[in-house]
């Protein structure tokens, strides 16, 4: 049995169409992410001497046990990062076509970003 006779015959229009804009807007995604990231990484890394500087000059106390533990609350989601990424994938499953062309354009936009 091929693949065809299953479901009926391949629409290779549709697929090439979902696979296409599934490139573009993975790309766009990617490129906008990782610019996001840079800026983002700037500006925690400047609060985090600003922040530092208060605290050396007396001016402010960071509770640092506090900080950790909202840092680990926020990177170690409810039923953790496996569990996360395991969904994330599952409903990508539902589209494969466009959902294997978004990964392609999201690495390519992440690379030219």
């Amino acid at each position: 049995m091929d693949a065809g006779t299953v479901y009926g015959p391949i629409d290779w229009p549709l697929v090439g169409k979902q696979v296409g804009l599934g490139m573009l807007l993975g790309f766009a995604v990617g490129y906008v992410a990782k610019k996001a990231v840079k800026v983002a990484l700037i500006v925690a890394g400047v609060l985090f001497l600003i922040l530092a500087g208060l605290q050396h000059y007396d001016l402010i106390s960071i509770n640092w046990t506090r900080v950790e533990a909202v840092y680990s609350q926020a990177v170690n989601p409810p039923g953790g990062l496996d569990n996360a990424l395991r969904n994330w994938v599952d409903s990508l499953a539902a589209v494969i076509p466009g959902a294997g062309g978004f990964a392609v354009g999201f690495f390519w936009g992440l690379r030219k970003g």
